[in-house]
């Protein structure tokens, strides 16, 4: 039997790893790193060459699901049905819900894989079109609207994300980020460890910023300040200030690129180090030296990534880090933070189309951000008695487990008509679907890396890939499944062509770059290497505002200025001892996406342990092993107390994604259940930050007591 290889790339998170498939009769019999990789060179992480184990999983779908019990009952009992008699019945449901209730009762949940399909990616805007409806949520308010929100002001664009230059800076300072587990987001770059450990080998200095000592730290890379969970902005906002106020800037400079300067001055004027202090847990001397060292160094880059975003403040915090960038003079510098243009400038696709975006709703005044509105409401949205969702269509996503407050969500649910998943397993979520629809996985349908390739790739390279081997059962493509759904519906879609390329839009953008599928074909691993970023593109192209000025005070974020202070005052306010959770990432989950995998099932990581600092433990009388209940006044979880020396004390640690107890036909994943950490989380109005719709899901007020004790029994 004959063996051969397909360069292919991963599609679990940004970097998108090159990957090589050895194939035989049909069949992947292993994928290893591509060392022929023009770009990654043979490096990927553990997730990627282990993703056999999900295309090979006998509990993963092979054919439509029907339910045949109600939805009041958390699992469901399904049978296997026709593909057109799915779609037929799924589009005669949703007419009949949309003609008793309105355009706006069909509701689409788009999940955090779906970026990564470039197939869907590159259609995503024509089927949300197709589905004619505003309700639109993503996951993308659980993890980075923080960041598009306060681009889209700043720059005037959503995609405008000037990223840290680490191939040449001297400088680099990262917040909320643990690269060597995460690999980094809204910036795709290659094995970022060895980017990170190459600045400290040519004599430059990184710090990490976090309240844990993370795996990405040590003498090879840099120290962690610690700080205090959900703080980020006033600590961001007290290096501006002293740049600003006391390390001086040039302000020539900054007002050939900026408008709204002395606004931002006065806002900024009440965050000196001395006031924030307290609250980030930092010393005032110690913010004072990182500004000067940032200052200091010949180029220096700012970066925040998810562990800020999902604050109460992401956006603002944003906002902050730019404002250092441009007022430090690095912004637009080689070295700094510059904008990598890729194959195609997409930031004019991204170009903010009113400065206030906010407007009335069936749930107050609110926005979208990139189309979605806050995950966080959802549960609302579907309550309102006057425009309620009443079907709910979820693409490669497992809200319940990714929205903040499943018990409500799911209650919720209870009163929508028809939930449509469409996904690689029968979900948490799939289990109180009417319809599972299956898709197929990366390996089973041909890509482009469309997401890689615009305006956040520190090395850009765009790469093709056919499909591996054919579709397992009756898997389709998600752009499939659901072009399928509109035709029957009598919209027109890709299908109505005689000749269906799900690429087309892929293949349009690349015409910039001189490119084109048929010459990817034709090139080592199909992968076309594009050119370096230009810093100054900051500036000529990032910057979509129409006086090609940034705006370092938008007038959007005065309505948070208010919050800023309350936020400030209650922190000020709060107990020594109380105590933090923040979600901790780790080398054995991404979201609630491969926790049926047995491989990453080892040692502590089999479930979610409260992971929790020894010293803290000791004053609560509690020691690891404990069984525990985390609890606060938005729901309470169970955990089994481990201990982590690494974490700053007031902070405990527990990982988003996991809930697994209703999967039932996953086996490993329903084993191996773990809390899930949502149940925490707020939810409504003041579950999310209104100017971003990012969730609030981490720096969050909890009390931890062994498990069974009530009442005045509760230790604090």
């Amino acid at each position: 039997m004959t063996t051969r290889q397909v360069h292919t790339f991963c599609r679990i998170c940004e970097p998108a790893c090159g990957l090589l498939a050895h194939v035989r009769d049909d069949e992947v019999i292993g994928l290893q790193p591509d060392k022929d990789h023009p770009v990654h060179k043979g490096f990927s992480c553990h997730k990627g060459v282990h993703f056999l184990q999900v295309h090979n999983d006998p509990d993963r779908l092979d054919r439509p699901l029907k339910r045949t019990n109600p939805r009041s009952e958390e699992v469901g009992d399904f049978v296997t049905v026709e593909w057109d008699d799915a779609v037929r019945e799924i589009a005669a449901k949703l007419g009949d819900i949309r003609q008793r209730y309105g355009r706006n009762a069909l509701a689409v949940y788009q999940g955090n894989p779906s970026a990564f399909n470039g197939t869907y990616y590159a259609n995503a805007g024509a089927l949300a079109r197709g589905f004619d409806t505003r309700m639109r949520f993503s996951a993308g308010t659980q993890d980075t609207s923080a960041k598009y929100a306060a681009s889209e002001a700043i720059y005037g664009a959503s995609m405008a994300h000037p990223i840290p230059d680490l191939l040449h800076t001297d400088y680099f300072l990262c917040l909320g980020s643990n690269p060597l587990v995460s690999h980094m987001t809204l910036m795709h770059i290659s094995d970022p460890m060895a980017k990170i450990k190459a600045v400290k080998k040519r004599g430059g200095t990184v710090l990490f910023v976090n309240p844990r000592r993370i795996e990405s730290s040590g003498p090879e890379t840099g120290e962690v300040l610690l700080i205090t969970p959900d703080t980020d902005f006033y600590f961001l906002a007290a290096i501006l200030h002293e740049i600003i106020f006391r390390i001086g800037y040039d302000r020539t400079a900054a007002q050939r690129h900026a408008r709204n300067i002395d606004e931002l001055l006065d806002f900024v004027r009440g965050y000196p180090a001395e006031r924030v202090a307290a609250v980030t847990g930092i010393d005032a001397d110690a913010i004072r030296q990182v500004a000067d060292d940032f200052c200091a160094a010949p180029s220096a880059s700012i970066y925040m990534a998810t562990g800020v975003n999902q604050g109460r403040q992401g956006a603002l915090a944003y906002w902050m880090l730019n404002m250092i960038s441009l007022f430090s003079g690095n912004l637009g510098g080689r070295g700094g933070n510059i904008y990598s243009r890729g194959m195609t400038d997409v930031v004019q696709n991204s170009k903010r189309k009113r400065e206030d975006p906010f407007f009335q709703s069936g749930v107050g005044e609110i926005r979208t951000v990139s189309g979605d509105l806050p995950a966080a409401r959802l549960a609302e949205f579907i309550e309102n008695p006057d425009d309620p969702i009443r079907a709910l269509i979820v693409i490669s996503g497992n809200p319940l487990l990714s929205v903040s407050g499943e018990e409500r969500l799911r209650r919720a649910l209870e009163d929508v008509e028809l939930i449509v998943t469409i996904d690689l397993y029968r979900t948490v979520t799939g289990e109180i679907a009417d319809y599972v629809l299956p898709a197929t996985d990366w390996l089973e349908h041909e890509d482009v890396n469309f997401l890689n390739t615009m305006g956040v790739a520190m090395e850009p390279y765009v790469q093709y890939t056919p499909a591996v081997v054919p579709p397992k059962g009756e898997r389709r493509d998600d752009w499939w499944i659901l072009s399928r759904i509109q035709q029957e519906m009598g919209v027109e879609t890709l299908l109505d062509r005689p000749d269906p390329d799900p690429l087309a839009n892929a293949d349009a953008a690349m015409r910039d770059a001189g490119l084109s599928i048929d010459l990817l074909k034709t090139m080592p691993c199909q992968t076309a290497v594009l050119p370096e970023a230009v810093p100054s593109h900051v500036f000529s192209i990032a910057v979509q505002h129409d006086d090609g000025l940034i705006d370092c005070c938008p007038n959007i974020f005065r309505r948070a200025y208010r919050t800023a202070e309350d936020i400030f005052e209650e922190l000020a306010a709060e107990a020594p001892d109380q105590l933090k959770l923040v979600t901790r990432r780790t080398l054995y989950m991404v979201n609630s996406w491969l926790h049926n995998l047995p491989v990453l099932k080892q040692g502590v990581h089999q479930d979610n342990p409260l992971w929790m600092n020894p010293v803290d433990a000791d004053r609560r009388g509690l020691v690891g092993g404990d069984d525990v209940t985390v609890h606060n006044r938005h729901g309470s979880v169970d955990a089994v107390l481990a201990y982590d020396e690494a974490l700053k004390p007031g902070v405990v640690a527990m990982t988003h994604g996991w809930g697994q107890r209703t999967a039932r036909s996953l086996d490993v994943a329903r084993r191996h259940p773990g809390a899930n950490v949502n149940r925490l989380s707020p939810t409504g109005k003041a579950g999310y930050d209104m100017l971003s719709n990012q969730s609030h899901l981490t720096g969050i007020n909890v009390d931890i007591v062994r498990r069974g004790t009530t009442g005045s029994d509760r230790q604090t």
